[in-house]
C-alpha cells in the first residue's frame, strides 16, 4: 500500500429547485402519489415535443459560478441512448461534448483545491422500487432537473472525497440551488477510484461505484475498494473496469456490470430542443445573486470574532445559523457567548423539534437577552434553558416568561444562607464525608439546595458558602 497513490474522482448529481420539471410542466414536489406528476413529453409519447425550463439554466450558472468555471456559451443538448426500465424514452437528454461549466475548482476545508472538470444539465431518470420478487416502477421523478458536478481525479484519500462532498453540499445549500436531501434522492454521488505508482502519470484502471446514500457511506465503499483494489494488484493481477454496488448490510462492494464507454451511449444532438446562447448579462445577473459562500464567511468569522475553529465550522454548517449568530451579535457583542450558547443549548432544542429550524421563532433579540441574563446571573443554566424552550417557537417576551415562572436566579448570599443552614444541619453524613476528603459530597449538598430552591439557586454561589461554612 505504501507505494501506491490513491486516485479519486466524484460524479455529483443534485436535483435543483424548480416547481416544475426541465422540459414539461409537470410538478417536481417529492410528496405527490406515485406516477402521479407525470405527462406524455415526461413519459417520453411519440410526437411529443420537450420545452426547456429557463429556470433550470439560471440555477446551474449559479453553480458554475459558485465553483469558478468557465462558461459555454454556446448551449445545445444531446441524446443519451440507454435502456433501462424507469428511463420511458429509452433515452436520456443531457449534454456531454459541450457542457455549460468546465475547468473550475472547489476548495475545500483543509485547503486543497479540487478541479471541477465539467457542471451540465440533464434530467433525471424514475425510480425503481424493488420487492421480494418484482418491481415497481415511479415515473414522478422523470424529467426532475439535475445538475451533474464532475470532478478531475484530483482526491487522494475516502476521507479527502467525505470533505469534498460535504464542502460541495454546504456550497450548494448556500447558494440556495438546492436542498441536497440524500434520503430524497435530490443528491447522489458515484464514485472513481484507481491506484497506481506513486510518481506514475498514467491513471490505473478506475472501478465505478454505485448505490451509496451517505457521505460516511462513500467513505466506507472507497475505503473498501482501496483494500480491495490493493490485494488484487499485490497478487500481480489486473484491476477490471467495471461497476460496482455498495452492499450495506455486508460493508462490501459487489459487481454490478462491467462499465460502459462514452461511446456506447451514442450521443448525438436533440433534435427537438433548439440551440441558444448564454448572454453575458445573463450571466453578470446570475453572479449578482450570489451571496458570501461558506469559505470566504469562516475566513472573515476567523478574523472579527474571537472564537475557536471548530465552532466556526458548526456555525457556518448551517447558513441560517451564521445569520442568526450575526443577527444576535448586533443586541448583544459577545461572540463567544452567543455562540456557546447556539452551538450548546440552541441546536439541542431545534434538532428536537419536529420541523427543525423551520419552527423557530424567537428573534436574534429575544434570544440575546437569554444569553445576556445567564452571563450576568439573572438566570442559572437550567432557568435559561427552560426560558428559551418556552421561547424557541412562540418568541414570548422573554421578561414575562421569567416573571411568570419565577425563574430569576438566587444569587445573594443572604437569601441562600437560610438554604445553606438547613442543608448542613439535615445532611450530617455528607458533611462528614466531605470533612473525610470525598469532594463530591460537597456537589450533592448543591444539588440539596437547588431542589429546595426548585432551580433558582446559583449553584456557584451556593457551592462556594456551602465550602465556606462547614470548613469554619
Amino acid at each position: 500500500m505504501n507505494d501506491l497513490e490513491i486516485v479519486i474522482g466524484l460524479e455529483v448529481h443534485t436535483q435543483v429547485k424548480t416547481e416544475s420539471k426541465i422540459f414539461c410542466a409537470c410538478s417536481t414536489n417529492f410528496e405527490s402519489p406515485p406516477n402521479s406528476n407525470i405527462c406524455p413529453v415526461c413519459c417520453g409519447y411519440p410526437g411529443v415535443l420537450p420545452v426547456f425550463n429557463g429556470k433550470v439554466l439560471r440555477l446551474a450558472l449559479k453553480i458554475c459560478k459558485a465553483l469558478n468555471c468557465e462558461i459555454n456559451k454556446d448551449i445545445y443538448f444531446e441524446r443519451k441512448s440507454y435502456f433501462y426500465p424507469d428511463l420511458p424514452k429509452n433515452y436520456q437528454i443531457s449534454q456531454y461534448k459541450m457542457p455549460l461549466g468546465e475547468k473550475g475548482y472547489l476548495e475545500i476545508l483543509n485547503g486543497k483545491k479540487v478541479s471541477i472538470n465539467r457542471v451540465h444539465m440533464e434530467e433525471d431518470a424514475g425510480k425503481l422500487i424493488h420487492k421480494d420478487n418484482y418491481s415497481l416502477i415511479d415515473f414522478n421523478r422523470t424529467g426532475t432537473p439535475l445538475i451533474e458536478i464532475v470532478s478531475d481525479p484530483d482526491i487522494n484519500s475516502p476521507q479527502e472525497a467525505y470533505d469534498y462532498l460535504n464542502s460541495l453540499k454546504l456550497l450548494l445549500i448556500y447558494i440556495g440551488v438546492s436542498d441536497c436531501d440524500m434520503e430524497k434522492g435530490s443528491l447522489r454521488c458515484d464514485a472513481n477510484v484507481s491506484l497506481r505508482k506513486k510518481g506514475a502519470t498514467q491513471l490505473g484502471t478506475k472501478v465505478e461505484l454505485k448505490n451509496m446514500n451517505t457521505f460516511k457511506g462513500v467513505r466506507a465503499a472507497l475505503d473498501y475498494e482501496v483494500k480491495r483494489q490493493t490485494i488484487v494488484l499485490n497478487k500481480g493481477e489486473d484491476v477490471i473496469q467495471e461497476t460496482r454496488l455498495w452492499d450495506t448490510q455486508k460493508l462490501k462492494t459487489v459487481v454490478m456490470r462491467t462499465k460502459s464507454d462514452a461511446h456506447d451511449y451514442r450521443y448525438f444532438p436533440e433534435p427537438d430542443l433548439l440551440n441558444f446562447y448564454v448572454s453575458d448579462e445573463l450571466i453578470e445577473s446570475v453572479s449578482k445573486t450570489i451571496e458570501e459562500l461558506p469559505l470566504e464567511k469562516k475566513r472573515r468569522f476567523m478574523e472579527k470574532y474571537n472564537i475557536i475553529e471548530k465552532e466556526i465550522d458548526v456555525l457556518i454548517s448551517y447558513s441560517w445559523l451564521a445569520k442568526f449568530f450575526e443577527e444576535i451579535i448586533q443586541f448583544y457583542p459577545k461572540p463567544k457567548d452567543v455562540s456557546n450558547w447556539l452551538i450548546g443549548p440552541f441546536l439541542e432544542q431545534v434538532n428536537n423539534l419536529d420541523k427543525g429550524f423551520s419552527a423557530v421563532k424567537i428573534s436574534a433579540e429575544n434570544f440575546s437577552k437569554i444569553v445576556q441574563f445567564f452571563t450576568e446571573g439573572k438566570l442559572n443554566n437550567l432557568g435559561a434553558k427552560k426560558v428559551l424552550s418556552l421561547s424557541i417557537t412562540t418568541n414570548e417576551d422573554i421578561d414575562t416568561i421569567i416573571e411568570r415562572e419565577k425563574l430569576v436566579q438566587v444569587s445573594g448570599q443572604d437569601e441562600l444562607l437560610k438554604f445553606v443552614e438547613d442543608v448542613i444541619s439535615s445532611n450530617p453524613k455528607a458533611i462528614q464525608e466531605y470533612l473525610e476528603g470525598k469532594d463530591k459530597s460537597i456537589m450533592f449538598l448543591v444539588g440539596q439546595i437547588m431542589k429546595i430552591t426548585k432551580g433558582k439557586a446559583n449553584p456557584q454561589v451556593a457551592k462556594d458558602m456551602l465550602e465556606r461554612r462547614i470548613k469554619k
